[in-house]
């Protein structure tokens, strides 16, 4: 069980179909990355990172221009970046290459 946030919970509050992708990463993290189509014509992306606990470690909205962005494409994009953040790259996560770690 994943304890959103608030920006979670905004993404939801709109009704609009989506595509979605969830994946447990080597490490124990999951992701979670969804795109749709506004009703303008941008595109949403809503990316989340979670601990293997559950821990929030982002959730973030990112708004496309619909004329150069497709919603698979965006989804795409949104699926590198949490699998960077997840992985350790941002910084964000210290614990992200305990795998590679000897028990103390």
């Amino acid at each position: 069980m994943f304890i959103r946030g608030n920006t979670y919970k905004a993404w939801v509050s709109k009704a609009l179909k989506e595509k979605c992708f969830t994946r447990e990463v080597e490490n124990g993290c999951h992701i979670e990355v969804r795109a749709r189509e506004r009703d303008d014509a941008d595109i949403e992306v809503l990316l989340c990172v979670y601990t293997a606990t559950g821990q929030c470690v982002v959730e973030r909205i990112k708004q496309l221009p619909g004329a150069e962005w497709t919603v698979n494409d965006a989804l795409k994009r949104g699926i590198d970046q949490a699998e960077r953040i997840a992985g350790g790259e941002s910084g964000r996560l210290p614990c992200a290459d305990a795998h590679v770690h000897d028990d103390d």
